[in-house]
């Protein structure tokens, strides 16, 4: 369960969402040239998101709800790490992206591209991945770049040593070019820090609670 809300970020995410490092300031795939706003449909072994993704070149924001609770993923993808904020507890959980997501740059696309397409009314460079980052964990699969280096599709799957591993598909929709509300990349004033654990605990509670039944406090 613990991976899995992760791997539903950006972000990573989805995931692989996303990828790169600041190191050496290379831009980071997914870290588009270009501010944006979209739709962000994850499925997750078969499980599937949708949220409204928002992006400024070095940052980047995705609103999603996971398990009846209102999450909003945001990245600084510089300094590669972030926030889950919690609107209903009037909280936020700070995080570093996986290493899978932090390593992957563009450099390492060289000589990889395997075709084209139009994604989303772009053009898509579609990309064959097989990766192993520093922490063991391997992404297998392909993704889409566009133009303009928008993470446009993902298709592929994620595996650890001790784990099962899980399939992730990703893509974008309802691309719309144009500046962002810088607001939307910072935890709103007032909240309060919570620890990881303590979300994975209420999002665990609320699955196995009855149909319907929500948890006092949550909308």
């Amino acid at each position: 369960m613990r991976k899995k809300w992760r791997l539903a970020i950006v972000a990573v995410a989805a995931l692989a969402t996303m990828a790169g490092t600041a190191v050496a300031r290379e831009p980071m795939v997914g870290d588009a040239r270009i501010p944006y706003s979209a739709v962000r449909t994850v499925t997750l072994d078969g499980k599937t998101y949708s949220g409204k993704v928002f992006h400024e070149p070095g940052k980047e924001r995705l609103d999603q709800s996971i398990s009846g609770i209102e999450l909003n993923f945001i990245l600084d993808l510089e300094a590669s790490a972030g926030f889950i904020v919690v609107p209903s507890l009037n909280s936020y959980v700070p995080f570093h992206p996986p290493a899978l997501l932090a390593e992957l740059n563009r450099s390492r696309l060289k000589g990889l591209a395997v075709g084209e397409e139009r994604i989303a009314g772009m053009r898509a460079t579609k990309y064959r991945i097989d990766y192993t980052a520093s922490d063991g964990v391997h992404g297998d699969g392909f993704i889409w770049l566009g133009d303009d280096n928008i993470l446009l599709r993902i298709d592929g799957r994620v595996e650890r040593k001790t784990h099962k591993p899980m399939t992730i598909r990703m893509e974008l929709s309802d691309i719309r070019p144009g500046p962002q509300n810088p607001a939307l990349f910072n935890p709103p004033a007032g909240m309060k820090p919570i620890p990881e654990e303590a979300l994975q605990t209420l999002l665990s509670l609320t699955m196995k609670l009855p149909k319907g039944l929500k948890l006092p406090g949550l909308k």
